[in-house]
């Protein structure tokens, strides 16, 4: 048998590896024209995005956040340095992010623009941006006269629209009248309103007042504007949504904020907005810190004030009583220090009283000033220790001393730092700074055109594969010749390629004046010739075996090239020395007859009848050693005739006067016929058409032959397109190699 005879291990091996891949290219190319359409189809809505979708534009602000600190805090030998805790934090780019980007800078943005209200003129839907966007002029209202739509450069301007909160995002309709005027329309007005440009519209409604203010209108009387007021926390959201915030570089302090939208103005004029009030957000909180602090500042100053003359008159009360002169250089030298020791304590304890009302005892900053704290009380202790080894006049006049200059050095940086705490009130000085403001854009980040195209041609390819691909697995039928013998359990006898020549002989045989019209016989060098030659080799080898030498081809359903292949065979076998009979017995659409030329008379149906015996009705030598006897005129009972004894002994006496007798019978799963004729015949070959018979009704169809007791002998792959995807794939259909490597002979 032909399926296995041809075969290595290493042939097999590459083949099988190369089948998913060729399968594959096999199913695009028996689906080209649809995945071509679809290709198409893809295509042209790719464009239709890219052309007809309205332009999108960015617009974009950079921010720098300033990382110095305060000018309050930068100026060396400050005594007060770390006094103001709040005002020394470096401000982070992190989560000046999250400041940029809160509904408390957007909403100030939204509100000041009144983003929540939105007028433009109306547009037919897809087509009309488009089409406005390349007309500069005003232009008439409607679309084939119909509606109030905009094609031009029509234009509105609402500064003020407000109603209740139940109409928020219901859209009002503004259509342009003469003189000036306008008619607002809406199902909560009931009736259309009149209005007039540049004065306040105010209308009573069921809901609530609605008030608009239209400040200029571009456009001819008729044409129509929407207006909406969107809720405000949902536009609020939705630039929150859109705006994009990131730090441009690794830690460079510079915020770049950006926004898209339909409307170029638009789009520049809140980004810009949004980072104007962000800066002055951070203006306005760094005043409220400084001001805080000043008021905590004044009410230091009066008790410092009093300590520091307390101070001095114990000093000079002190003195005049003791008689003292002035201390030399050494006690000079240690007053200084004790005096800074003193000051420095000071200042830590003021510092921790200002951040403890912030942040707990384990914050960083309190646990830093903890131990500067300890460490100024260790070094104050050893100076104290130096000086108690003074004369006691000495020591209680340096310690008198040292208050006075404790608290004159506290009281003077004190109002220092009020004066600088007042500047920055007064000024609202921000540590951001709007360094690139946004201008319009004039060219749209989308839609890319390019990009459009190749995702619309990457989707359509992959969507059409696979419609293909699904497709083949719903109603394709079987292309793999190991498929059908492990699902059967039958050997494929031979894969018959599809012939180039035969649809023009088809034709000859449907025409009005048939003639011999057999493949094998006119183009006897035909692939699709050698494959059946090679099919008569298996054939030989099956008939030793055989209880008869009576072979049936059938296939599961009609369509399946049944009968062509039994003309064929016969002709390639009576072409080798056999003498063969070639019986009609499809007698319900039988069409043998016409292949060879012959008129349609006395058959097979005919014998069965009794009205004309077997020697009347055969047509001998219409080829050398090819006898046929064709089916006759379609009798009215043809399950019948078949199952007669008559049957089996037309069949009986054929056997023996011929070395093959081929029986072309009728569907088996169409009508009962070949199930009838099946038992005489000693081999049965099923065909099936390559990627049209499924194995389920290979299958069905051996079940119904086994049930009158006959034995399916193996299948017929016919049909096999000769396209195949590779030279590894053809080779598997073992007789389509005969084309796909080049073996074909030299026109006939």
């Amino acid at each position: 048998m032909i399926a296995k005879a041809r075969t290595s291990d290493e042939a097999a091996t590459e083949t099988d590896d190369e089948i998913p891949f060729a399968s594959l290219i096999d199913t695009v190319i028996n689906h080209r024209v649809l995945i071509a359409m679809v290709v198409i189809f893809a295509l042209l809505l790719g464009a239709a995005y890219a052309y007809l979708s309205p332009p999108i534009y960015r617009s974009a602000i950079l921010i720098k956040v300033e990382d110095n600190k305060d000018v309050s805090n930068s100026r060396p030998g400050d005594p007060l340095s770390n006094m103001l805790p709040t005002l020394d934090d470096r401000s982070s780019a992190e989560g000046e992010m999250q400041v940029l980007g809160s509904k408390l800078v957007i909403s100030r943005a939204v509100d000041a623009l009144k983003l929540y209200i939105s007028a433009e003129p109306r547009r037919l839907p897809i087509f009309g941006n488009r089409f406005s966007h390349h007309n500069g002029e005003l232009s008439e209202p409607g679309f084939l006269g119909f509606g109030d739509y905009a094609w031009g450069d029509e234009s509105i301007t609402v500064p003020d629209f407000d109603v209740p909160r139940q109409l928020e995002g219901s859209k009002f309709t503004v259509t342009a009248r003469k003189n000036g005027q306008y008619e607002l329309s809406n199902p909560a007005l009931g009736t259309p309103v009149i209005g007039t440009v540049g004065e306040v519209l105010l209308v009573q409604t069921a809901k609530g007042p609605v008030r608009l203010l239209v400040t200029a209108l571009r456009g001819n009387p008729g044409v129509g504007f929407d207006v909406v007021h969107d809720s405000r926390q949902l536009t609020i959201d939705a630039i929150q949504n859109q705006m994009k915030i990131s730090e441009q570089g690794n830690k460079s302090s510079v915020l770049k904020a950006t926004l898209e939208s339909a409307d170029a103005v638009q789009v520049a004029a809140t980004i810009n907005e949004i980072g104007r009030q962000y800066v002055r957000l951070n203006g306005d909180r760094k005043a409220v810190i400084a001001e805080n602090s000043l008021t905590y500042l004044q009410r230091q100053l009066p008790v410092l004030k009093r300590q520091m003359e307390d101070a001095e008159n114990a000093y000079n009360t002190y003195r005049d009583r003791n008689s003292l002169l002035d201390t030399d250089e050494a006690n000079r030298l240690l007053l200084k220090q004790t005096v800074d020791a003193n000051t420095q304590l000071l200042t830590l304890r003021h510092s921790r009283d200002e951040l403890s009302t912030t942040f707990s005892s384990a914050h960083p900053r309190i646990v830093a000033i903890d131990k500067q704290i300890a460490a100024t009380e260790q070094f104050l202790a050893k100076l104290n220790d130096r000086t108690r080894s003074m004369p006691m006049e000495e020591q209680g006049a340096l310690r008198l001393l040292r208050n006075v200059r404790v608290s004159t050095d506290l009281y003077t940086a004190l109002r220092n730092n009020i004066e600088e705490m007042m500047l920055i009130k007064a000024g609202k000085a921000a540590s951001v700074q709007l360094i690139d403001t946004a201008e319009v854009p004039e060219l749209p980040v989308k839609p890319i055109k390019w990009l459009a195209f190749a995702v619309a041609l990457a989707l359509g390819l992959f969507a059409a594969v696979g419609l293909a691909m699904l497709l083949d697995r719903i109603f394709r039928g079987v292309t793999d010749t190991q498929e059908i013998e492990i699902e059967t359990g039958l050997s494929v006898f031979a894969t018959i390629p599809q012939s180039a020549r035969q649809p023009a002989l088809s034709s000859v045989v449907n025409g009005t004046s048939p003639r011999q019209a057999v493949l094998a016989a006119q183009f006897p060098k035909d692939p699709t010739v050698e494959a059946l030659r090679i099919l008569r080799s298996a054939l030989q080898f099956t008939l030793v075996g055989a209880r008869n030498n009576v072979v049936m081809i059938a296939g599961p359903l009609p369509g399946v090239g049944k009968s062509f292949l039994s003309a064929n065979l016969a002709t390639v076998l009576a072409s080798g020395g056999t003498r063969v009979l070639l019986i009609d017995a499809d007698l319900r659409k039988g069409y043998l007859h016409r292949q060879f030329g012959i008129q349609q008379g006395p058959g097979l149906a005919n014998i069965l009848l009794g009205t004309h015996t077997f020697d009347d009705s055969v047509h001998r030598n219409v080829l050398p050693n090819l006898d046929v006897l064709q089916g006759g005129p379609y009798p009215a009972s043809p399950a019948e005739l078949l199952l007669s004894t008559k049957y089996r002994e037309v069949i009986a006496d054929a056997s023996r006067s011929y070395d093959i007798v081929l029986v072309d019978a009728a569907a088996v799963l169409a009508v009962s016929d070949a199930g009838a004729i099946a038992p005489a015949a000693g081999s049965i070959f099923l065909v099936s058409l390559y990627g049209r018979t499924r194995v389920g009704e290979i299958k069905e169809a051996m079940k119904r032959l086994n049930q009158t007791g006959a034995r399916v002998t193996g299948v017929l792959l016919n049909g096999v397109s000769l396209h195949t995807a590779n030279k590894a794939l053809a080779g598997r259909y073992g007789s389509s190699a005969y084309v796909a490597h080049n073996y074909e002979s030299a026109p006939e």
